[in-house]
C-alpha cells in the first residue's frame, strides 16, 4: 500500500478510536482574565486521550517529537514543535513546525513548558486531521451530553414519550437493511449521518456503490440517515 494511502487509513482509525472515548476524552476551554470568560468556549480533547489514540493506531515507537525552540515570558512559556511519522522502516515524514503555549501558574515553569510542548504536538497532529472533529466545532454536544443527553438525540424523539431501552437503541442504530455487509466495517450514527469505521480504504468500490461518500476532512466515508 502506498504510504500516504496507508498514513490516511490509520488517520481514519485514529479519529474512529477518539470518537469512541465518548465525553471523557472532551475538554472545554475557556479563556479566563479577572475571573470572566473572554472569547468564544471551545471544546477539545484532552491531550492524554488524543497520545493513546495515536499510540494505539501508530504504535509509540512510529511517532516522536523535537522542540525547535522555547521562550519564557512573564506570564506563558512558548514553544515550538516538530512532529515526525514514520513510514517504513528507514523513512519519517514532517509536516512542518506548530507553535503551543501555556500560562505560567504560581511560578511553575517546567509545568508550563510541558503544557506548551503538548499543545503545539496536538497542533501538529492536525495538520493530518488527527482529532479533526474538535476542529469541525463537533464537540460540544459530546461534551455537554453528561448532563443533557437529549443533546444526542433528534428533535422529533423530543416529542415521544419515553420509549423502553430495547426501542429506544434501535432508534439510534444505523438501519441495518439499507447498509452493506462488509468484512471489517462497523457503522456510527451521528448528526444526521452514518459513518463508516474500520478499515474501509479496501472497501471503498463497494461503500460507493452503497451510496457513500468520502469526507476530505475528516477522513471518512458517510452517508445520509434515510428516515422511513
Amino acid at each position: 500500500m502506498p504510504e500516504n494511502k496507508k498514513l490516511t487509513k490509520q488517520v481514519e482509525e485514529i479519529n474512529a478510536v477518539l470518537r469512541g472515548f465518548g465525553h471523557a476524552a472532551v475538554q472545554e476551554i475557556k479563556m479566563m482574565k479577572d475571573g470572566k470568560v473572554i472569547g468564544q468556549v471551545r471544546y477539545g480533547y484532552k491531550p492524554q486521550f488524543v497520545f493513546d489514540a495515536v499510540n494505539s493506531i501508530l504504535l509509540p515507537e512510529n511517532w516522536r517529537y523535537e522542540v525547535v525552540s522555547k521562550e519564557i515570558f512573564d506570564s506563558q512559556v512558548v514553544a515550538e514543535v516538530r512532529l515526525f511519522i514514520r513510514v517504513n522502516d528507514d523513512q519519517w515524514i514532517c509536516k512542518g513546525s506548530q507553535i503551543g503555549q501555556m500560562q505560567i501558574v504560581k511560578g511553575n515553569v517546567g509545568d508550563s513548558f510541558k503544557g506548551a510542548i503538548t499543545d503545539a504536538i496536538q497542533k501538529c497532529l492536525s495538520l493530518l486531521s488527527i482529532g479533526t472533529d474538535a476542529y469541525r466545532g463537533l464537540l460540544r454536544d459530546v461534551y455537554l451530553s453528561v448532563n443533557r443527553p437529549d443533546l444526542l438525540l433528534p428533535k422529533q424523539q423530543l416529542d415521544q414519550p419515553a420509549q423502553s431501552s430495547q426501542e429506544h437503541d434501535a432508534d439510534q442504530a444505523p438501519h441495518n437493511s439499507d447498509l452493506p455487509k462488509i468484512a471489517g466495517i462497523s457503522y456510527q450514527q451521528r448528526d444526521g449521518i452514518v459513518i463508516a469505521v474500520g478499515n474501509s480504504f479496501d472497501k471503498k468500490d463497494l461503500l460507493k456503490s452503497a451510496g457513500f461518500k468520502w469526507d476530505k476532512a475528516d477522513k471518512s466515508w458517510f452517508k445520509e440517515v434515510v428516515v422511513h
